[in-house]
């Protein structure tokens, strides 16, 4: 028998930034139906959880994949992330009679992703034996050597490391953001109340084609002129081999 994996995509109903986000339509298809198909065309992954609060996203992700509906307190915007994945494998451990061994989650946030993105996260899980993965892009503009603080009298300093005078864009040593495609956590990380643990290893992404991550209106209007573009350029299978969804 192999890993046991349990793949999670957390999807509420409510968002601040964008009312019924993960409802929201690119291609046609609502992220959560994106990251859904992601899950169903990911080899070795043995459950599928859709866990939100919301009855339409249920109807939409069908009762076998969103078997519960999430408890109101684990709903709320103020609601940490590590809650709502220990709620989800309770559940499964307790439905299926079982131990998960890992856990991924899949955020409808960032659609763009492919099965073969979230394979080479389980695979490093277990390759490395770590704590968590998390996929990563390189960071272009917003790179940490350039980042300030701004006093109350405006006084600039830095966030976290000087920015040497007439240091170059190219000069900048590679520094990397998580772009929420694509992360993997060891049962015992979450169990301990952890999420990111002692031991945690990222892969990276390509920026270009995999950096969106939809938290505000201008990121949706991004992604949906991205795809557009794509598709026009008949260049789809970068971001969507699985149109039709389902194994």
């Amino acid at each position: 028998m192999g890993k046991k994996i349990l793949a999670i995509i957390p999807a509420r109903g409510g968002s601040k930034g964008i009312p019924f986000k993960n409802l929201q339509k690119i291609g046609g298809r609502p992220l959560v139906k994106w990251a859904l198909n992601t899950a169903l065309n990911t080899r070795g992954i043995d459950r599928i959880i859709v866990s939100t609060d919301s009855e339409k996203i249920i109807r939409i992700a069908g009762r076998k994949y969103a078997p519960f509906k999430r408890p109101v307190e684990l709903a709320a915007d103020s609601t940490p992330s590590l809650p709502v994945f220990q709620h989800a494998l309770h559940w499964a451990e307790k439905e299926d009679k079982c131990i998960y061994k890992y856990i991924v989650v899949l955020e409808p946030t960032c659609p763009f992703r492919l099965p073969v993105h979230v394979r080479a996260g389980i695979d490093l899980a277990i390759k490395t034996n770590s704590s968590s993965i998390m996929s990563l892009v390189r960071v272009s503009n917003g790179h940490p050597v350039r980042i300030k603080r701004l006093s109350p009298n405006r006084k600039i300093r830095p966030f976290c490391i000087p920015e040497p005078e007439g240091l170059r864009r190219q000069d900048q040593e590679p520094a990397y953001i998580r772009n929420g495609a694509v992360y993997v956590f060891k049962r015992e990380t979450i169990v301990n109340n952890r999420l990111w643990g002692d031991n945690p290893y990222g892969f990276e992404m390509d920026r270009k084609l995999y950096g969106i991550n939809i938290d505000e209106p201008l990121d949706l209007m991004l992604a949906r002129e991205f795809y557009s573009a794509m598709k026009k350029e008949n260049r789809l299978n970068l971001i969507d081999s699985f149109v039709q969804g389902g194994r």
